[in-house]
């Protein structure tokens, strides 16, 4: 089965809040479950994580864009987190 995608280098280009709040939306969770909190922006400003509040996680995702959960895969109005790899086959099916 071929599916046609699209690579989207978010280190590259980063996000707008448009685009994480459709994400959020996509993947049916608030940002703070689709960040990665061991990452080392976490260890070097602890304050980061008494941040609750659902926009200013996504304007902290803006600013350090590689604490997003990855991959995300898109397929029309529905996302998931691609771990373990395994449920991308499953999730486009």
């Amino acid at each position: 089965m071929k599916i046609d995608c699209k690579i989207i280098e978010y280190l590259k280009t980063g996000f707008t809040i448009k685009e994480l709040k459709d994400i959020s939306i996509k993947l049916n969770l608030k940002a703070h479950d689709f960040i990665r909190f061991n990452d080392k922006v976490f260890k070097d400003n602890p304050d980061f994580k008494n941040i609750n509040e659902h926009k200013k996680l996504l304007e902290l995702i803006i600013m350090h864009p590689k604490i997003i959960q990855r991959p995300i895969i898109i397929n029309e109005n529905k996302a998931i987190i691609a771990r373990p790899p395994e449920l991308i086959k499953e999730f486009l099916l």
